[in-house]
């Protein structure tokens, strides 16, 4: 296939356009492996100004097809410690007016800059505007009445946005980028130079903006241009007759029919009578909900769902009353029947946000939170990473191994079971005052704690065990309270917000939902890596092609289709998975990132719990006899399945 690629590096101020053509090569992961491989980042620090970030759209961009528009970012984690992806839902429908299918950004410019690329209809242009860090810090500080992330989006509209007659977006980073490894890159949609409430979207997990700013200088980026149509080789796939009966080819069922019925959960589900991730996974999940820190294990039964039954009062009826009843639902920024971005009160509400710096973090009040996640979200974290990192510095706190003074917090959090169940408002207040707190201090880095701790939980464990070893118990370590799946000797991802098994085995990417993510289940271990490897072929490829993942209940069985009538490619779907994951494998072990035993007890213990809780008699048992033992036994297992079945070495 052919690919067009804008290549800016930013150290030599020198920009190429070139021509890709390559067999093999179906979107951007399949680019950016190649290129990866070709440069050997893995030898590099992350930081490095080699660690080339791929920005690029898929080859389906432009087609008439809801969901092809995500705007994906490659690059190897700071965090992680190896090759991962991030998505940004919509961005691709503006960027695809720029006329290229990928952007490379390699180098790092003397200043901050913000890179401006653009079409004026006859040209590609790429600009690149300096601006002094203390004035990108100034801005982050506050700018017309908003702080981080909001206020640089608002002063680029207001310094650039001018210029331009044609539809633009913007892309930034927040000080969290600048201070920490989970930086993450925030946009919005944006109509005629107004940001669009409840649009704003993220490419977040793994550190993407942390590397953007802290390895080329990049503070933001505005891309847009006349607006133009793709030229696709085969069938037009932008006229939506065609793709229309492509979809309906595949289905034989109408197209309408069959969008709708694919996407319920994420539009309206009128058998909840709610919807958007947030809608639908409280009432799913049940006393499984993450909550406090992953105490769950320690939590009998009992009083986890009288917590549940407050965080449906006070965190699910709001939502459904603020949100789904007077229909506040709009896109990600492309046109779209899903609508799934559900906002109320000016704040757009989903469910893995919501979660990780609300219930997990200690507070179960709609409102509460608004103020956790709303800080979070300005200081541009990727706020699943900050979420469970909150989580755990406010046990920390609570328990007495870290003072509110040394972290740079106003007081102690409400961190208990009995707070939750019969004070859930003012607990929840307290709780996400000290979120939002903890939020700025990590993101500007303003104590010697908060600069640890934006190394990541278990890098910071590391130190923390060292800096206050006369707290710990005999054997203990500040890995034992948090909760991340580990890579090699200090690679962790902060998994997403479900007690699932699979979310805790360490992958080639984790912390996405390239596993098995079911939660309440506790399968055998060959089972469970068959499981993952199914997920993984398949979430491989919508972040390949740039599609988002909450079509592909219709969006799976078109694929293949669609490529051999756009582009005459007989592409076959699962070889090519397997093969790019073998090839992501590779990377990671010559990177040194290889499978690790879990260091964290809680993990132990939720894993443990789980095989009880989820009804695997015969592990719980097990668990019982030897814990620690048993966990090895099993995640050794898994692993061992997982590369039996993909011909590769990923072990214990």
């Amino acid at each position: 296939m052919k690919f067009t690629v804008l290549r800016i590096n930013l150290g030599e101020k020198k920009v190429e356009n070139e021509e890709l053509e390559k067999d093999g090569v179906y979107g951007i992961i399949d680019y950016g492996i190649d290129l990866h491989e070709s440069l050997e980042t893995h030898s590099l620090d992350p930081y490095d100004p080699k660690n080339v970030v791929v920005m690029g759209m898929g080859p389906f961009s432009g087609s008439t097809l809801p969901g092809a528009h995500r705007l994906m970012f490659f690059f190897r984690s700071p965090l992680y410690g190896t090759l991962f992806p991030s998505a940004m839902g919509g961005a691709a429908y503006a960027f695809k007016n720029v006329g290229v299918d990928f952007v490379t950004f390699e180098g790092k410019a003397e200043k901050p800059v913000v890179v401006l690329l653009y079409n004026d209809g006859e040209n590609i242009k790429v600009e690149l505007h300096e601006i002094e860090l203390e004035k990108v810090v100034e801005i982050w500080r506050g700018y017309k009445g908003e702080e981080g992330v909001y206020a640089l989006t608002q002063y680029l509209i207001d310094t650039f946005g001018g210029r331009f007659d044609f539809e633009y977006r913007i892309a930034v980073v927040g000080p969290a980028a600048l201070n920490t490894n989970y930086g993450a890159i925030f946009s919005q949609a944006l109509r005629k130079g107004e940001r669009l409430v409840g649009s704003e979207d993220w490419a977040a997990r793994g550190g993407s903006g942390s590397v953007l700013l802290r390895a080329h200088n990049v503070v933001g980026i505005i891309f847009g241009g006349k607006p133009r149509k793709r030229k696709f080789p085969g069938e037009d796939i932008s006229n939506f007759k065609t793709s229309k009966g492509i979809v309906e080819g595949v289905h034989k069922k109408p197209y309408n029919e069959v969008i709708a019925e694919k996407t319920t959960k994420y539009r309206f589900n009128p058998k909840l009578n709610t919807g958007g991730t947030f809608g639908g996974n409280y009432p799913a999940e049940g006393d499984f909900v993450p909550i406090l820190n992953w105490q769950m294990p320690y939590i009998p039964k009992e009083e986890r769902i009288k917590i549940h039954e407050n965080i449906m009062k006070h965190y699910w009826e709001p939502f459904n009353e603020e949100a789904i009843k007077p229909k506040n639902w709009t896109t990600c920024g492309e046109p779209c029947p899903v609508v799934c971005k559900k906002y109320r009160r000016g704040h757009h509400v989903e469910y893995e946000p919501y979660e990780a710096n609300g219930p997990l973090s200690g507070s179960i009040s709609l409102r509460a939170s608004d103020i956790s996640v709303h800080a979070v979200d300005a200081m541009g974290f990727d706020a699943i990473e900050f979420g469970g990192t909150a989580a755990w510095v406010l046990e920390l706190v609570h328990r007495g191994l870290l003072k509110p003074e040394e972290v740079g917090i106003s007081g102690k959090p409400e961190f208990t079971k009995e707070a939750l169940i019969e004070r859930p408002v003012e607990a929840s207040e307290v709780n996400a005052k000290l979120v939002a707190e903890l939020a700025h201090r990590v993101a500007f880095a303003e104590n010697e704690i908060a600069k640890i701790i934006g190394l990541g939980k278990r890098k910071a464990s590391v130190i923390f065990d060292e800096k206050f070893k006369d707290r710990l118990s005999y054997g203990e370590s500040f890995k034992d309270y948090a909760v991340f799946t580990p890579l090699g000797e200090d690679g962790e991802m902060t998994p997403t917000m479900y007690w699932a098994i699979g979310n805790y085995i360490p992958l080639p990417i984790q912390g996405r939902y390239w596993t098995f993510y079911q939660f309440g289940v506790f399968l055998e271990p060959e089972e469970l890596a068959q499981k993952i490897i199914a997920s993984a072929l398949w979430e491989f490829w919508y972040d390949n092609v740039g599609w988002c993942r909450f079509h592909r209940g219709w969006m799976k069985p078109v694929l293949k289709a669609l490529f051999m009538e756009a582009y005459g490619e007989n592409v076959d779907m699962e070889e090519h998975a397997r093969k790019q994951i073998r090839r992501l494998i590779e990377y990671a072990r010559k990177a040194g990132y290889t499978p690790a035993f879990w260091d964290s007890m809680r993990v132990i213990d939720l894993v443990a719990a789980g095989s009880e809780e989820f009804g695997n008699e015969r592990w719980a048992e097990r668990f019982k006899i030897d814990k620690v033992g048993t966990a090895k036994e099993y995640l050794s297992r898994v692993l061992d399945a997982y590369s039996e079945e993909l011909g590769v070495e990923w072990r214990l």
